[in-house]
């Protein structure tokens, strides 16, 4: 070894020593940390999103190899508004429609109270009414809350889903575990640290199985990235992909993404896997806006009427109740008085063969 080389000898080593300080780690990351961080940040999402509307414009495509007939796209723009615990998405569609074509504009509307659908067969027509419903039932409830969470999920809540699925309450089934956690340290000068998490789902009915989750945590944990598999039997299954796209300077504390893609395959035993892919270009984001008559007829033009709470169903049974009791108690007094009257006759009838 030369002088010239054990002379420069410890620069080397201690240039080298500060390139690799420069190159963040990987901390580890609990689960139950994980776990605090992530429920803290959505408690801001909920927060947030009390009162928000986006528009957004969006390309959905369904094909069916086993049947090209079927395949199709459609091209529409949405605008999502959202209240508390009420919500309304109005969606136009460009040219192709679903339902063959029956109708070109749809609203769909769920409050705590009630839930109704509206529908224009062409864009200068008036809308129609096609359902109204008042919540009166669980059953209807979980349904109006499965349908109104797919418009909320896939829009606004977009950077907490997974294809219109929170995690939120993924994560809180009771057979989820957390298979790999660890944090992905940026790929660029400039790039921010993320968060991948595997995990899988047993005894589930959603028949999710497993997952892969690539998390921001200085956007407040929103979704990068995600894929996960439902199985339904030994050979029919389906698997989920997605990419949400941010601005680099996000506006808003909470993000919001500017870009959705999802993909969706289903696999049936003896056929060609079924694909459809949705893709929506979120824009006019707005806070505190949405104001209460969206939720009502009278802003679509139609008098307010059906959304009038009828009578609960329990009243009825009441007054059928009460009206049963009331003909049940005079049969009684009818029998007793005839068990008397009977009586009566009977003593007068004895009284008469003494004599």
């Amino acid at each position: 070894m030369t002088f010239w080389s054990l002379a420069f000898m410890p620069s080397l080593i201690l240039s080298a020593r500060e390139h690799h300080s420069e190159i963040p780690e990987k901390t580890p990351l609990s689960e139950s940390e994980f776990r605090s961080q992530y429920a803290h940040a959505m408690k801001k999402f909920k927060d947030a999103y009390r009162n928000i509307e986006c528009r957004a414009e969006c390309q959905s495509l369904f094909d069916d190899p086993n049947d090209p007939s079927t395949k199709k796209r459609y091209d529409f723009s949405a605008h999502v508004l959202a209240k508390g615990k009420s919500i309304v998405a109005e969606q136009n569609y460009a040219a192709e429609t679903p339902l063959g074509g029956i109708y070109s504009n749809e609203i769909v509307c769920a409050t705590p109270d009630y839930a109704f659908e509206l529908d224009k067969t062409r864009p200068g027509n008036p809308y129609l009414l096609t359902s109204v419903t008042h919540i009166s039932t669980e059953h209807l409830r979980t349904r109006l809350r499965i349908i109104m969470g797919h418009y909320k999920d896939t829009y606004l809540y977009a950077a907490g889903s997974l294809d219109g699925c929170l995690f939120e309450e993924i994560i809180q089934k009771p057979s989820f575990s957390v298979t790999k956690l660890e944090r992905v340290p940026p790929q660029k000068e400039e790039a921010e640290q993320l968060v991948a998490l595997d995990f899988k789902v047993t005894e589930d009915p959603w028949a999710i199985s497993s997952g892969h989750i690539v998390f921001a945590p200085d956007r407040n944990w929103a979704v990068l990235e995600f894929q996960y598999r439902c199985d339904y039997s030994d050979t029919d299954y389906s698997t989920y992909t997605g990419r949400n796209t941010y601005a680099s300077t996000q506006k808003h504390e909470i993000p919001v993404p500017d870009k959705c893609e999802h993909e969706q395959t289903h696999y049936h035993a003896d056929m060609l896997p079924i694909s459809e892919t949705f893709s929506a270009k979120l824009s006019s984001i707005s806070f505190g806006t949405v104001d209460d008559s969206v939720f009502r007829l009278s802003n679509y033009g139609l008098p307010d009427t059906p959304l009038e709470a009828s009578r609960p169903a329990t009243n009825n049974l009441m007054q059928w109740f009460l009206i049963g009791n009331g003909l049940l108690l005079a049969l009684i007094v009818l029998w007793v008085g005839l068990q008397r009257f009977r009586s009566s006759r009977f003593l007068e009838g004895q009284s008469a063969d003494v004599r």
